[in-house]
Parts: structure tokens; C-alpha cells; sequence
């Protein structure tokens, strides 16, 4: 079944190919579009961005949404260099810095960019995969979905790689895929986060981790390891795990019945800082003062990080300068017929930034 932003964009592409309306006639403005579909805002501005990326329809600021001349445009897209571009996300948390580093790089070097996501869905990648080979594509940067699983659109990558198209993976890499990646070295930095509240002097310290994401699995990890070699291994229910589909469904519940035993931690160290914020507002629902009755630690320092109450402490990510060198890497890479060597992936160090939301216990 197709999302909502999908239909708008089929519709759309539809009304472009049958000639209801013609290169640079005006399209319906946000508010009709989103009557006519009966979507959000938000659901019409993600379909208007792809078709934007890909180059159907163009925005003049003031005026409304205009229709591209999109056969011309296609031949333009034939003959440019098309980096298609692949992530979890698009327009949320830490993913619009890392395109916007990617989109900043390219354009600099006059390549064209193909931007879509899956929603961490794996149909969804299935899917976009499917569309980028139908398209003429000279590089792909891609953000693995479900990276804790088992490779379940294999196909399409190695008919990608039997192309001699570059791929760069980004945060995470798939199994038995050998091509560049760029990844945050998660285990380090859960070791990091989890010494952090050790150092403060909490014993009784949870974390909560996503594990369909290997990012998960790896900072988990670190934060088992790093319990242990302080004699301290967590419990069963020290450790609550999640899938992605259930951040807004069971998780938050299942932490406030954490919050509310009896035996509740004094320090939790989060996925990321999302989960990081979920759990300072269910804390601050229940009366618990952050840090004072519970220290929070993140992952990612995001801006969320910053504009948190208390600010919060959380391990660094890169971002933009991901976005960078992935994009420099791929650019590499179409120019050098796709030859590369381990060198050319990066494991970044992160560092901890420590702010207001963990305290000496």
C-alpha cells in the first residue's frame, strides 16, 4: 500500500505526462492540494520536495508550485552525473544535515542528486531501489534499513554493483556488500556514554536501544561491556530493546512502568537523543527532576540536545561532514571507475559533550 506523499506525487506525475497541465503552468497551492487529498501539510511538502529533487515541478517563493519542463529535463538528467541518494529519512532529527552536506557537495560539483527515503521500511527500500535502476544513475549513497536484519533487497543492489555503480553506505553497512562506508564507531561511543555515568557514580543505570538498526546492536554493546568490566553487568531488565515501528507505540509506555517501579534506575543512557527526550518527558509527567532523581544521556547531539530542559548531555555525531564526505567519496569514486580499498571508508570517533541532564549521584 502506498503512502499518502506517494499518490500525491503519482497524481501529480500523472497531470504532467497526460498534459492537464503544461511546463510552467501553476499547480494547486498547498492548502487545495492538501483538501484534495485530504493529507497534511506536511504529507504535500514531503511529495512536492521529491518531485522538486526529481525535478518535475520548481517553487517560486511567493508565487506557488509550477511544473517543470519535464521532458527537457529528463534529457538534462540523462546527460548530467546522477548521484541518487538513499535514507532512512529525510526530514527529520540528524538526516537533514547529513543532506545537506551531501546536496552541498554535489551541487558544487555540478551533479545532479535523485533524494528519496524509506521510512527505515524495508518495501520501501525494495521499492526506491527499483526506481533508481529505472533511472540513469552514476553513483548511490545509501543508509541500510533494517541493518540489524538479513539483506532482503539484495538483488537490486548487486544488479547495481554488477553496473559498476559506486555505492556508499552511511552509518551503517550490510553484510557480505563490499563497498565504502562511513560509520560512527557506536560501540566506542556506548562505552563512552556508559563509563560517563559510571564516573558519576551510578550503579544502577538502564539503557534503551533500537535493535533492527546494527547502530543499536553496537552501542548496546558498548554498554554491556562496559558494565561489566566495572562489575556491574545490567540485568535482563536493565536493557530495554525496541524495533522502529513501535517508538511511538509500546516504547513509551514500557519506560514508564521502568520509571515507575521501585526499583527505577538513577541513570539511563538512550539510543539517541530522541529517545533521550521521549524519556525526559514521560520523567517529567511522573515528577522526577532531570538529573537530580535521573541523569539522561544521548546519542547523536542533536539539535534536540540543545534545546532540551535540562540541555543534554549526548555523544557526538558527525552530520554535516558525514554528508561531506560521502559525497566527496562518491564523486571519487565515478571519477576513479569505481576502485577502492579500505582506506576509503571512515569509523568516526565521537566524543561526549556533556551538559545539565547528568549529574554526581
Amino acid at each position: 500500500m502506498k503512502h499518502k506523499y506517494e499518490e500525491i506525487i503519482d497524481k501529480i506525475v500523472d497531470w504532467a505526462i497526460t498534459e492537464k497541465y503544461k511546463p510552467n503552468d501553476k499547480l494547486p497551492t498547498e492548502s487545495e492540494l492538501m483538501s484534495l487529498f485530504n493529507v497534511s501539510r506536511h504529507t504535500v511538502r514531503r511529495a512536492i520536495s521529491d518531485l522538486n529533487a526529481q525535478q518535475y515541478v520548481y517553487r517560486i517563493q511567493g508565487s506557488g508550485i509550477y511544473l517543470s519542463d519535464w521532458k527537457q529535463n529528463s534529457i538534462h538528467l540523462i546527460k548530467n552525473i546522477n548521484i541518487g541518494v538513499l535514507t532512512t529519512h529525510i526530514s527529520n532529527y540528524i538526516f537533514p544535515d547529513i543532506i545537506r552536506g551531501i546536496e552541498s557537495t554535489l551541487y558544487a560539483q555540478s551533479y545532479s542528486l535523485l533524494l528519496s527515503s524509506t521510512s527505515n521500511n524495508i518495501m520501501l527500500e525494495n521499492s526506491n531501489l527499483k526506481n533508481l535502476l529505472a533511472h540513469k544513475i552514476d553513483g548511490l549513497i545509501l543508509e541500510p534499513t533494517k541493518s540489524a536484519y538479513q539483506i532482503h533487497n539484495l538483488e537490486y543492489l548487486n544488479s547495481i554493483i554488477s553496473k559498476n555503480i559506486p555505492i556508499v553506505m552511511l552509518n551503517a553497512s550490510y553484510y557480505g556488500i563490499n563497498v565504502p562506508s562511513l560509520r560512527v564507531n557506536d560501540f566506542n561511543g556506548g562505552i563512552m556514554a556508559t563509563k560517563h555515568l559510571i564516573s558519576l557514580g551510578h550503579t544502577n543505570i538502564m539503557g534503551i536501544f533500537k535493535v533492527d538498526d546494527s547502530q543499536g546492536l553496537h552501542r548496546m554493546n558498548g554498554f554491556i561491556t562496559e558494565c561489566q568490566n566495572n562489575e556491574i553487568p545490567p540485568s535482563p531488565n536493565q536493557i530495554l530493546t525496541y524495533l522502529s515501528e513501535e517508538v511511538e507505540t509500546v516504547l513509551p509506555q514500557r519506560i514508564e512502568v521502568v520509571l515507575k517501579s521501585e526499583k527505577r534506575p538513577t541513570g539511563i543512557f538512550c539510543y539517541n537523543d530522541e529517545i533521550a527526550y521521549m524519556v525526559l518527558n514521560i520523567a517529567h509527567k511522573l515528577d522526577l527532576r532531570v538529573p537530580d532523581d535521573l541523569s539522561i544521556i544521548g546519542f547523536d547531539d542533536s539539535m534536540l540536545s540543545k534545546i532540551m530542559d535540562p540541555k543534554l548531555t549526548s555523544i557526538t555525531h558527525p552530520k554535516e561532514q558525514m554528508g561531506k564526505d560521502a559525497a566527496n567519496l562518491i564523486i571519487k569514486l565515478v571519477n576513479n571507475n569505481n576502485k577502492f580499498d579500505e582506506s576509503d571508508s571512515i569509523l568516526y570517533e565521537p566524543s561526549i559533550v556533556i551538559r545539565n541532564s547528568t549529574t554526581l549521584l
